[in-house]
């Protein structure tokens, strides 16, 4: 082995260590396996799996990059053999050829074929442009979307703004992708990994002259800066341009650095294996699935109480309480008439004391905010450094060899790691040992800010605070290390989470979010934290209500907007009928941690994101790809949401959606469908298209929780969420650790079983939980189970371990049953089993379910009952509101009234579901046909409802 650093990452932070084993610990060592190296010449390839090789020509190096930090695998079985004067590698599924002729990779010395299937394959070679190449990559993301109103290229074959750090997916629909790490950014070997300050000779002038221009190969995408593009030892020409930015490219004698991974249309194994060499995706902190809130206003003390009081007293879940950048001093007044401070930079930008004139007792205010178990960030900007009014500038002046007494300022050199030392010891910590949790990064100032060949503020930035000792490693066990920042590039999975910018609200901008999510799965950056609503204007109603809905089922829940008296994101600010339909939505964000959490864990293991593009799934269907809006949240549940606004007429807008092989349930409408289908439906305001596969379990928090900081706590209740369908059986995992320490790398964590069995012969559901698996510090040991099974049939009994438990009717929530027993919802057909009783989690439970005595009832004998019974509801409202403008009179639509109430009518007696839902179809089409026949009817009204009790 040539170089013997080794990186282990325990919790994601890169120290060095002695490798050691342990269930848990994750190992990362950049030096190679020395049985997959194979060395021809001056090349050298490394055989990291089957479908991954490294290839480097030139020289070797073994040090850890920005990107690749783990290079040591189990060598997978490979060939090496001799075609005339070529050298071939074979692996299962690769055959590399290379032909040593003293030249640095190009077309004609190098090649790899990735066998596609049986019959098919696809070969690549280091062809002139990157077009030839790079065809049918998924994408990546950018840096930031601030400024953004709609979409921004991510094809960074066409994307030309260098700072946005553009970065193309790890999976292409072409078989291979091939990462170019030469002469990338490297970490040194010290405890706290720093940055190697290296820049390369620049090939000579004949090497680069000798290769003709229409054999040049792109040495970085477009854009790349002649600093970054010679010190990576490439060719600078700037009399080639192309779209009037200089060349950069390969010479003949140039040391090149690449990653093939052919892994063909299997997308998650390239995921997973990129999260091998490069690390894995961290599981953020609990309290991050939750609801954040912010912003960007001059909030003092009380005003922020203020807000954390509404959120309360509206039961509205609320977890993070974000703090721009007013909580320190600022100087808008001299900023407005064009005051720089020392730095050049806008005065009051930056900064670090607390402004007394708005937090006079920072400790209390945070005590207060820790009393009501939310987690505090602040915003902040450092360029300008350490200034002469900041409370701890003479202590960081003197420890940087600054006579206080000068009034100079300490300038910000973040590549420097004695004022890094410094500034995070004497400046920053004492905020964290305050309260604050973790830190918001709103790095504004340029990416060339730092001099170092391809090295950008925002990547260092993220290492630098996400692996801060002085930070993380304050307690034990030690916290989990959790930032809010943007892309810095290829490696930034391991820093989460993101923060996107300040966009333009417009629809067009929510639509694209939902693209631009996705495709950074494709690079392992799943955890995009978007300003919901949008940034820079006010967000219309219905605009803003849809962005609530899609923030459910996005990565993380946070609102924000800029300074601005008519901007603001406080739900209870807009209409009454936006503000209940978004209170219910952050209820629902609240109830799926759970869910999330269990995903977040399998983004850790295998290296897929929480969203997924359908094509994860579905690689060789090409719908996959072509509704590229929709999406996997999790294993189990699709979602398309709904961007557009809707129909001025009907109150609705329309979707297509693509079900893609299986069987789906619509979860608020009730609706079973198998797929492969494309359907058209139609969306009011408050409906959102989500499908869950048949079989699925969803694990969620019951309704009781309490709404600040409930996302963090490990739930003593839990409602399990059974979606069956035509699926005989189903089972989930529910993963668990303590949620906001490390320890969950060293095998701290349990998991839960949750599994269920139809025996459709005797009509029998069997349902089982526990006993789980693994331990950690503040498991829970006994809980409640709410049980719930929609569009199911009503019980003839049900026992718990063998025990009968009572029919009990229907309350408002799970807190209402005293004793465990069985009720019924008509409204959405469930049957719902409360085990009220806390059970031991390490005894398995069993629930019996026999529904024989209503087996002649089909629960989806009305494709989307529930869906259609919300719909008559509003359609009651509606009418009832035309009282003493344009009155209408029940009598003349009783059966639509008799329609609306079969919900409630199967919720009091369901014995009777046979009766009342055999009369359901005539009441709804004869309350249909009363609506049209209202004479004194508004005929907008009219269409309304007409339009909603018609189009599913």
């Amino acid at each position: 082995m040539v170089a013997n650093m080794k990186f282990l990452l325990p919790f994601l932070t890169v120290v060095l260590a002695c490798l050691r084993c342990g269930d848990g610990w994750f190992q990362y060592d950049p030096s190679p396996n020395p049985k997959s190296v194979v060395q021809v010449g001056s090349a050298r390839f490394t055989v990291l799996t089957s479908h991954l090789v490294r290839m480097e020509w030139g020289k070797s190096n073994d040090a850890a990059t920005f990107t690749f930090v783990n290079r040591y695998l189990e060598a997978p079985p490979f060939n090496v053999s001799k075609d005339g004067d070529w050298s071939v590698i074979q692996t299962s599924f690769l055959k590399l050829r290379y032909l040593p002729n003293n030249k640095s990779f190009d077309s004609n010395n190098l090649e790899v074929t990735v066998q596609l299937n049986a019959s098919s394959s696809v070969t690549w070679r280091p062809e002139p442009t990157f077009n030839a190449t790079l065809n049918g990559n998924l994408l990546g993301t950018v840096r930031t979307l601030d400024g953004v109103n709609g979409s921004v290229e991510l094809d960074c074959l066409n994307q030309y703004n260098a700072g946005l750090h553009c970065t193309l997916g790890l999976i292409s629909r072409s078989g291979y992708v091939v990462v170019d790490d030469t002469n990338h950014p490297q970490f040194d070997n010290s405890q706290w990994p720093w940055v190697v300050n290296q820049s390369f000779p620049q090939p000579s002038s004949s090497s680069c002259a000798s290769v003709p221009k229409e054999n040049r190969r792109d040495c970085g995408f477009p854009g790349i800066s002649d600093f970054d593009c010679i010190n990576k030892g490439c060719c600078y020409d700037t009399s080639e341009t192309k779209n009037g930015i200089p060349t950069c490219y390969y010479s003949t004698e140039s040391y090149q650095d690449l990653y093939f991974f052919g892994h063909g249309h299997d997308y998650k194994l390239a995921l997973k294996e990129f999260t091998l060499v490069s690390g894995k995706i961290p599981i953020p902190p609990r309290y991050a699935f939750g609801v954040f809130y912010s912003r960007y206003w001059a909030y003092n003390d009380i005003g922020e109480m203020e807000i954390v009081n509404s959120y309360e007293e509206r039961n509205i879940p609320l977890d993070v309480l974000v703090t721009d950048m007013d909580w320190h001093i600022t100087f808008y007044k001299e900023a407005a008439e064009g005051k720089k401070d020392q730095a050049g930079e806008t005065i009051g930008w930056t900064g670090f004391t607390w402004d007394s004139r708005l937090f006079p007792d920072p400790d209390g205010f945070l005590q207060w905010c820790k009393s009501k178990r939310l987690k505090n960030t602040l915003n902040v900007h450092p360029a300008s450094g350490i200034q002469p009014w900041e409370e701890k500038y003479s202590e960081m002046a003197e420890a940087m060899g600054i006579d206080p007494t000068t009034n100079k300022y300490v300038p910000f050199v973040p590549s420097d790691l004695k004022f890094c030392t410094n500034w995070l010891q004497i400046v920053m910590k004492e905020r964290e040992d305050q309260g604050i949790d973790f830190w918001w990064l709103d790095w504004q100032q340029g990416e060339s800010w730092i001099k170092i060949p391809l090295v950008n503020p925002t990547f260092w930035l993220n290492h630098m605070f996400f692996t801060n000792p002085y930070h993380w490693n304050a307690t034990t066990p030690q916290t989990r290390p959790f930032i809010l920042h943007r892309w810095g590039g290829l490696g930034n999975h391991r820093y989460q989470v993101g923060f996107s910018g300040d966009v333009v609200p417009s629809w067009a901008s929510l639509e694209f979010q939902v693209f631009f999510t996705l495709s950074a799965s494709n690079v392992g950056y799943g955890y995009w934290s978007h300003d919901i609503g949008g940034h820079i204007l006010p967000s219309p109603p219905e605009l803003y209500t849809r962005w609530v809905q899609w923030g459910i089922f996005s990565p993380m829940f946070r609102t924000h907007c800029t300074k601005n008296a008519d901007n603001d994101r406080r739900i209870w600010v807009y209409p009454l009928e936006n503000y209940i339909i978004m209170r219910n939505a952050m209820i629902l964000r609240a109830s799926l941690v759970p869910y999330i959490y269990s995903q977040a864990r399998q983004a850790y293991d295998e290296g897929i994101s929480l969203l997924r593009p359908m094509f994860y799934g579905f690689p060789n269907v090409e719908e996959a790809y072509e509704y590229d809006h929709q999406y996997f949240f999790g294993e189990d549940i699709l979602v398309a949401p709904v961007t557009e606004p809707v129909n001025v007429a009907t109150q609705m807008a329309t979707k297509k959606i693509w079900i893609p092989e299986g069987v789906y349930l619509s979860w608020f409408k009730g609706e079973m469908l198998t797929g492969p289908l494309v359907i058209t439906r139609n969306f009011a305001l408050s409906e959102i298209p989500v499908f869950v596969k048949a079989g699925s379990i969803i694990p969620m928090r019951t309704d009781d929780f309490a709404p600040l900081g409930s996302a963090q706590v490990l739930p003593t209740s839990l409602k399990l969420m059974m979606f069956i369908g035509n699926a005989e059986e189903g089972s989930t995992l529910l993963y668990e650790d303590d949620g906001n320490s490390t320890q969950y790398t060293e095998g701290k964590f349990s998991n839960t079983p949750v599994s269920y069995k139809m025996d459709t012969s005797n009509y029998l559901l069997d349902v089982t939980i526990g006993p789980v698996t693994g331990s950690f510090n503040g498991m829970i040991l006994a809980r409640a189970y709410e049980i719930r099974v929609p569009n199911f049939w009503p019980a003839k009994t049900v026992s718990l371990d063998g025990k009968a438990l009572n029919y009990v009717p229907l309350e408002s929530s799970f807190a209402a049953y005293s004793e465990n027993s069985w009720t019924y919802d008509g409204s959405t057909l469930s049957l719902i089993i409360n085990v009220v009783t806390k059970q031991s989690v390490h005894n398995s439970l069993k629930i019996t379910v026999d529904y024989g005595f209503y087996k002649a009832f089909n629960p989806y004998w009305f494709p989307g009952f529930s869906g259609i019974l919300q719909r008559l509801i509003q359609a009651k409202k509606l009418l009832d509101n035309q009282w003493g403008i344009d009155t209408v009179y029940q009598e003349d639509y009783a059966s639509l009234l008799n329609a609306t109430e079969t919900g409630m009518k199967i919720t009091y007696n369901p014995q009777n579901i046979m009766a009342l839902t055999s009369v359901f179809k005539t009441d709804l089409q004869d309350g249909t046909k009363q609506v049209e026949n209202l004479l004194g009817l508004k005929a907008s009204v009219k269409e309304q409802i007409l339009s909603q009790l018609t189009n599913l």
